[in-house]
C-alpha cells in the first residue's frame, strides 16, 4: 500500500538490435491510469479498478476511490469537448483560443489527492476469471447527476454497466456482487451535511449533483428571500420555530437538523 506508485511513460519506441524507449518520464500510476487507460473496469464499490484488463488497483478507502473516479470522468469529458470543438469548426490551429480550460479536479493539480492503494499486474489465471459475464439485468440505475444524462447499458461481454466508451461499472468478479445493490453505509455529505445511508453509486450521484448551499438568511431577510423562490423550492412550516419558509428538500433537512 502506497500513494507513490509510478509508471514509466515514453514518447516513442526505437528498435535497432535492441528496443529503446525515447523521451521517458515517471508518472503517478493511479492518476495516469484513470486519465489515459483505454478500458477501465470497476467493482460495485469502486475500490477495485482494472485498467486495460491487466493492471489492478485496490483502493481501500471507498470514498476516496469514488472522488477520484468522478474527477477522472469529468476531466476526460472536458478534454474530449476541448478536442472536438476546434475539429468540428475546422480551426485546429486555435485549440486554446476562446475555450474554457478544464479544472484540475484534484488529479492534476499541484497538490493531488493522496490515496493509499496497491498496484499489481494480473496473472493469466486472474484474467480468465476477471469479469462476471453477461447477466440478466432487471433495471439500469439512473445517474443523471454523475454521468450527465449518459445512458447506461448492460455490457453483454463483461457484465455490469457500460457508462462511457472506456468505463464499465460493476463488471469485476467479487464476493459482494450479488448484494452490491443493497449494501449501504452511513455517510455525511460535505456540501449539505445530509447524513443518510447510501450505496456507493447513490453517494457518488448525490455528491456530484450537490452544490454548497448559501448560509441561511437572518430573520429580517426572510421576507425578501421568500420572494426569490425557485422552481425547486416549496412552502415549509417549521413547528419548532413557528415560521414559514420557501425551502428546497435539502434546505428542509438542514433546517430540521439545526433543531436536533
Amino acid at each position: 500500500m502506497s500513494s507513490r506508485h509510478q509508471l514509466l511513460a515514453f514518447v516513442s519506441l526505437l528498435e535497432t538490435n535492441k528496443p529503446y524507449l525515447v523521451n521517458c518520464l515517471r508518472a503517478p500510476a493511479l492518476q495516469a491510469l484513470l486519465l489515459f487507460s483505454r478500458a477501465l473496469d470497476t467493482s460495485a464499490d469502486c475500490t477495485r479498478l482494472v485498467a486495460d484488463s491487466w493492471l489492478e488497483m485496490r483502493v481501500p478507502d471507498s470514498a476516496a476511490a469514488l472522488r477520484l473516479l468522478s474527477a477522472a470522468l469529468q476531466l476526460r469529458a472536458a478534454w474530449e469537448r476541448l478536442l472536438n470543438r476546434p475539429l468540428r469548426a475546422g480551426r485546429s490551429s486555435q485549440v486554446g483560443s476562446g475555450v474554457t480550460q478544464p479544472r484540475p479536479l484534484g488529479l492534476t493539480s499541484r497538490r493531488p489527492l493522496q490515496v493509499q492503494y496497491s498496484l499489481c499486474r494480473l496473472t493469466a489465471l486472474e484474467k480468465q476469471n476477471l469479469y462476471v459475464g453477461p447477466q440478466t439485468v432487471a433495471a439500469v440505475p439512473g445517474l443523471p447527476g454523475l454521468f450527465q444524462g449518459v445512458e447506461m447499458t448492460p455490457d453483454e461481454e463483461k457484465g455490469g454497466y457500460r457508462v462511457t466508451e472506456f468505463l464499465t461499472y460493476n463488471c469485476l468478479t467479487s464476493d459482494t456482487d450479488l448484494y452490491s445493490d443493497c449494501l449501504r453505509s452511513f455517510w455525511t455529505c460535505p456540501h449539505c451535511a445530509l447524513y443518510m445511508p447510501f450505496t456507493p453509486l447513490e453517494r457518488m450521484t448525490h455528491e456530484s449533483g450537490c452544490r454548497p448551499q448559501p448560509q441561511e438568511a437572518p430573520p429580517e431577510e426572510a421576507a425578501e428571500s421568500s420572494a426569490k423562490a425557485t422552481a425547486l423550492q416549496r412552502p415549509y412550516h417549521c413547528n419548532a420555530c413557528e415560521r414559514d419558509f420557501m425551502f428546497t428538500s435539502t434546505e428542509i433537512l438542514r433546517h430540521r437538523k439545526q433543531h436536533q
